[in-house]
């Protein structure tokens, strides 16, 4: 009886395996083409700009610059920095910059990025005023245009907004090899599920909602993937997510091995949280309602177990390996029969997504760093055990180094 057990379930793997990584390769497809411009908008909505920052005296100064810098009228929207429990000078560099500092800390308030967002969130909403809210990181820029072009999207019916994000500082191996990966998931992904009406992902900064969608949908004070989260709530309440493609936000990408690893534990213990509380009733919405939107995110938020579905799947193939496993059959019918031909016919499967950043025209640095994304793959297995058995609470800070300011990126 365990065998039939096992052997369906190596099979049930394979098939979901298979089945994901076709979807998302069709799903690229899309990103051949590109999108439609927002037309601007006729009128002007009033923002409230929104920065969580602890300990970021270093390049806090700088995020509030380039909001100020904005292409708006400066009357229409307000910087708000949120001193989450500093200890350095965090608040007074943010203040000289142009922004209102709150202090999130003192009695019965908790250290956290998603405690000070609900918290602060909830107090400017009191004010009154604001039609629109948007996210940032202290280390984040924002493009002049950014609010303008999330007027235009919100003009046009959208409620919730993510910005197209790309890396700020690529003077070092390890952020070109980051940045060049956000290029193509730009192209191949997030463009493809806003042509066919698929949610966005949130990234943590750039992020805009209507006062609507920030009065009914709180941040999370406990997970650590707070943007995951929230996006895979506001998808099971139907929501849908827009990408901004115009709307440009500049983020800081890891340049030492440590702040790549401890900022990828923290993000692998946060999805597996994610997939814990939202996974089911994804999948319940999806079938349901038949909501598309629903089943993406479902499918999404499961790739969070992809690697131990992996290493399960082969663990099975190899207990049944005198049975039938869909992978072997497959492999075993692809051309030819020596391994050279098999491994020749998968190549254009490891060359294609770097087609995206010959269409988004990268810089040829960026190109050639993209090939050495399997050296971070090899990483994969720590990381993943590691954020497993991290707790919940396990924050991991990344310090924030990149003194790039918004001029040095825009013409």
């Amino acid at each position: 009886m365990w065998k039939i057990t096992a052997l369906i379930a190596s099979n049930s793997i394979q098939v979901f395996l298979f089945a994901s990584g076709l979807f998302y390769l069709f799903l690229s497809f899309r990103g051949f083409w590109g999108l439609k411009k927002t037309p601007p908008a006729a009128g002007r909505r009033r923002f409230a700009l929104l920065v969580p920052a602890h300990n970021e005296e270093g390049v806090v100064g700088l995020a509030v610059q380039s909001l100020v810098s904005q292409k708006y009228p400066r009357g229409l929207f307000d910087i708000f920095v949120v001193a989450d429990h500093c200890s350095d000078n965090t608040a007074p560099v943010a203040a000289a910059a142009g922004a209102r500092v709150l202090d999130h800390s003192g009695p019965g308030l908790k250290a956290g990025k998603g405690r000070a967002l609900k918290w602060v969130t909830a107090k400017i909403l009191a004010l009154g005023g604001y039609d629109a809210f948007c996210y940032f990181d202290a280390d984040s820029l924002a493009h002049p245009g950014f609010l303008e072009a999330m007027n235009a999207h919100l003009a046009a019916g959208d409620k919730a907004l993510q910005g197209r994000q790309v890396a700020k500082n690529t003077s070092k191996l390890l952020s070109k090899i980051l940045a060049s990966g956000h290029l193509v998931s730009n192209r191949f992904f997030q463009l493809p599920k806003q042509a066919l009406g698929l949610s966005a992902n949130l990234n943590g900064k750039g992020m805009c909602f209507s006062s609507e969608v920030a009065a009914a949908f709180h941040w999370d004070e406990t997970c650590l993937t707070e943007d995951i989260e929230m996006q895979m709530r506001l998808v099971r309440h139907g929501v849908h997510i827009a990408w901004a493609q115009d709307a440009l936000v500049y983020d800081e990408e890891p340049e030492e091995l440590s702040q790549y690893i401890c900022r990828t534990i923290r993000w692998t213990r946060g999805s597996l949280d994610v997939a814990r509380r939202h996974l089911p009733g994804l999948f319940a919405r999806a079938l349901r309602r038949f909501d598309p939107k629903a089943l993406e995110g479902a499918v999404y938020c499961s790739q969070t177990y992809r690697f131990a579905a992996v290493m399960l799947a082969a663990a099975l193939v190899w207990l049944n390996r005198d049975s039938f496993n869909l992978l072997v059959w497959l492999f075993h019918r692809l051309p030819g029969v020596a391994n050279t031909l098999k491994i020749v016919s998968l190549v254009p499967l490891l060359l294609y997504p770097a087609v995206a950043l010959l269409i988004e025209k990268a810089r040829p640095d960026l190109l050639v760093a993209y090939f050495l994304h399997p050296v971070l793959a090899a990483l994969r297995l720590p990381i993943f055990v590691a954020g497993v058995l991290r707790g919940r609470d396990f924050w991991g800070r990344t310090e924030h180094t990149s003194r790039v300011v918004i001029a040095d990126l825009v013409e």
